[in-house]
């Protein structure tokens, strides 16, 4: 009961909103604490308190077991891993990248495949099942982003482990294979909280002297590998950050990253708290990057990734090219609750530098484009392709 209390009080205290969105949230808690008195499991006091929280319709309003957030974010906290990235195209879990050397690599996994089953359990069956396992906010676009990290979730593990996928190859022949999840690197500890994150980074040059980066979370070490990798790319004609996959992270890193790219001094991002309002003004680093920047962004871009995306449009300086983001997007803080589970709620809306709200409404991009199976197949990446096509167009102004 300590823990229901906890986590109740802490939305009544630190909730940026004091009206709730109109709900009268002293008669929820006093709703929900007969049911809270009679659970007789965790699993059971999880789903209940979610519940309560999730009437809220909010994002970063979740408690969860550490195996579970595993689940929920794959992405950062799974710490075994195939190699393979995937996204839902028309309704079909697709294949959409595969790491050269990854266990997924050596079985033969390869961008465009179609995955029909995990472990013997049809996604049919896995998303039928995950339907109550929806987190806010209740989109279409959020949607997709929950069930491409549930399948995510089911695909990843502990490493050293097996995973067996049913798929189908470019001919639409239904292929088995058992897959060895390999560890991720060593994991970085940021709170007693929660378990370790693992960040991942990449840095490259494409053709034309074109800048890439992508990484999954805004955290350390990515803000010193970003500025290393700035340093090197000092003379790219054009840059590209990646941010499809990224789960978002700490507004400290995001800064960092933002005064790198910046022109001049700008908001960059307003955080409204429950009794403050804070214009994030950011003024660029000595010797900044000055060339075009384009940032792509997809449904499973998320809180920080939005903040980031959102304001670069919204100052001008960069391009955002791919889908519109699931508009999960709040400041929050993690607890430890007396049970031991993990415990994220929400401190400050974010809105862009022009006040537009990215909760529940995301960043629409400038180009829209969409993934597309027959191109993955023949190894293309169609938005990257968009971006590379938007950033040669900034170049040649």
């Amino acid at each position: 009961m300590r823990s229901f209390e906890t986590v109740w009080q802490t939305v009544n205290q630190k909730h940026y909103d004091p009206t709730f969105g109109g709900l009268d949230w002293q008669e929820v808690h006093d709703r929900y604490l007969p049911q809270i008195g009679s659970a007789q499991s965790d699993k059971k006091f999880y789903t209940l308190v979610n519940k309560m929280l999730f009437e809220l319709n909010l994002s970063h309003l979740l408690i969860t077991s550490h195996d579970d957030l595993k689940l929920y974010l794959p992405t950062l906290f799974a710490d075994g891993s195939i190699g393979i990235s995937i996204n839902l195209l028309k309704g079909a879990p697709v294949i959409t990248s595969v790491e050269p050397g990854s266990p997924g690599a050596q079985a033969g996994l390869r961008s465009g495949f179609v995955l029909e089953a995990i472990d013997g359990v049809t996604i049919e069956q896995i998303l039928s099942d995950g339907e109550n396992k929806l987190i806010p906010p209740y989109n279409s676009r959020n949607k997709r982003n929950n069930i491409t990290l549930l399948l995510l979730g089911q695909i990843c593990g502990p490493p050293d482990t097996k995973v067996s996928l049913t798929y189908l190859d470019e001919c639409g022949r239904r292929h088995k294979e058992e897959i060895v999840r390999k560890l991720r690197g060593p994991g970085r500890v940021f709170s007693e909280a929660l378990p370790p994150f693992f960040i991942e980074f990449e840095a490259k040059r494409l053709e034309n002297n074109i800048g890439y980066i992508w990484f999954n979370h805004f955290a350390e070490p990515v803000d010193e590998r970003f500025i290393s990798a700035m340093q090197s790319m000092r003379d790219a004609s054009g840059l590209i950050i990646d941010l499809r996959g990224n789960s978002g992270g700490f507004i400290r890193a995001l800064n960092t990253i933002a005064r790198h790219i910046l022109l001049q001094e700008r908001s960059f991002a307003i955080f409204k708290f429950r009794d403050k309002t804070i214009d994030n003004i950011l003024a660029p680093v000595k010797n900044a990057y000055e060339g075009p920047v384009v940032v792509l962004i997809n449904v499973t871009s998320m809180s920080c990734a939005e903040i980031f995306a959102s304001s670069m449009k919204t100052i001008g300086r960069a391009m955002i090219v791919g889908e519109r983001s699931p508009g999960y997007s709040l400041l929050a803080n993690w607890m430890r609750l007396p049970n031991g589970a993990a415990f994220m709620h929400t401190i400050a809306q974010n809105r862009s530098p022009d006040g537009h709200i990215i909760e529940g409404h995301g960043v629409v991009p400038d180009i829209e484009v969409e993934l597309d199976r027959k191109a993955l197949l023949k190894g293309r990446d169609s938005q990257l392709q968009a971006a590379i096509a938007s950033l040669r167009s900034l170049m040649d102004r």
